[in-house]
Order: C-alpha cells, then sequence, then structure tokens
C-alpha cells in the first residue's frame, strides 16, 4: 500500500492541533482523512468504515460530553492490540509519549513543523504487513 491511499482517522479534541496534523498527514500524501474529537465517534466509524492508520492525542473525552480523560490515548492503544487486525497508531501529543503499542511518536508544539515527523514514520512503515 502507499502513503496516498492510507485512510487516516485523527482522535484529537483540540480543533487547531486537529488541523495541523491533518495538514502534516497532507503534507506526507495522505488525503483520505477523517478527524473526531472522542473515541466513541471513533469505534462507531470503525464499525462501517475502514482505517489504516489513526493518530491520536493522549488526553480527549471518551465520548461526547465528558470531560477529558488523561488515559484515553492509552484505551485507545490497549483496543487496538485486542482487535483481530489491529491499526497502527501515531501518538501525537505536546507530551512526548513513548510506548511499544504505537507505529510511532510526534511531539506536538505550535512551534515545531510535524510534518517531517510525520513523513519519517509513515516513509519508514511497511504498509504492506498491516493488510488483512
Amino acid at each position: 500500500m502507499k502513503i496516498r491511499d492510507l485512510k487516516a482517522v485523527i482522535v484529537d479534541d483540540a480543533a487547531v492541533k486537529s488541523i495541523h496534523i491533518k495538514r502534516a498527514l497532507q503534507f506526507c500524501g495522505v488525503e483520505n482523512i477523517v478527524m473526531f474529537d472522542h473515541q466513541e465517534a471513533l469505534w462507531e466509524y470503525l464499525e462501517t468504515s475502514e482505517a489504516d492508520l489513526i493518530v491520536t492525542d493522549m488526553h480527549y473525552p471518551l465520548a461526547k460530553g465528558e470531560k477529558e480523560n488523561e488515559e484515553a490515548g492509552f484505551i485507545l492503544l490497549e483496543k487496538m492490540k485486542q482487535r483481530e487486525h489491529p491499526i497502527p497508531v501515531i501518538i501525537c501529543s505536546s507530551q512526548n509519549y513513548r510506548s511499544p503499542d504505537a507505529l510511532g511518536t510526534v511531539w506536538y508544539n505550535k512551534l515545531r513543523d510535524i510534518e517531517f515527523d510525520f513523513k519519517e514514520i509513515l516513509e519508514n512503515t511497511n504498509w504492506d504487513q498491516f493488510q488483512s
């Protein structure tokens, strides 16, 4: 699979950051991108649609109308591990998290150009290994 063919999902409740992530993915050639501001919407989406990549923040609401959950990103990573066909996850957070369950981590800061961080992860991934 080529990067331009990826179907990406962004899960982050910060609208400006979500737009920056979307632009970074588009810079890398990804055009098919959807965005959600809580995790429940992601799971509903995956019931009827496919995704090849998830980009997640670590703190956001689990469901619409709920307060931010500091474990949201870890919950997503754990649920992905339990799926029959896990979707690779990139963490994009203002805190520099590391997780062996993530494809990679992009440290988000408004003053940084995150495009090249995403490009490095996407180009160094063998996407064929994730095809079911």
